[in-house]
């Protein structure tokens, strides 16, 4: 399974690895899988995602999956920059 995630899907070319990143954020964030979400944020991060677009895709997420998932990515994604020494924001 890991060889297909990392082997065929990533390497598809139709979504841009910080397109991919935001859409694997949104998915985590409304499963309300903060451990994979935290992956995934920092990854985003490292593709070039800025936070508050990161956080925006979460907050869409709401209408979906509720505000409490929202509020579980969004402390994550905080975490996340704080241990990135990006948080508070400018």
């Amino acid at each position: 399974f890991s060889t297909f995630i990392t082997g065929n899907l990533y390497s598809r070319t139709v979504l841009s690895a910080a397109e991919r990143q935001m859409v694997a954020c949104a998915a985590l964030a409304a499963l309300r899988a903060t451990e994979e979400f935290k992956l995934h944020a920092n990854a985003a991060l490292n593709v070039g995602c800025k936070a508050e677009k990161i956080a925006e895709t979460v907050f869409q997420v709401g209408v979906y999956a509720g505000m409490p998932a929202v509020n579980e990515a969004l402390a994550v994604l905080r975490e996340v920059l704080r241990e990135r020494g990006e948080w508070p924001r400018d």
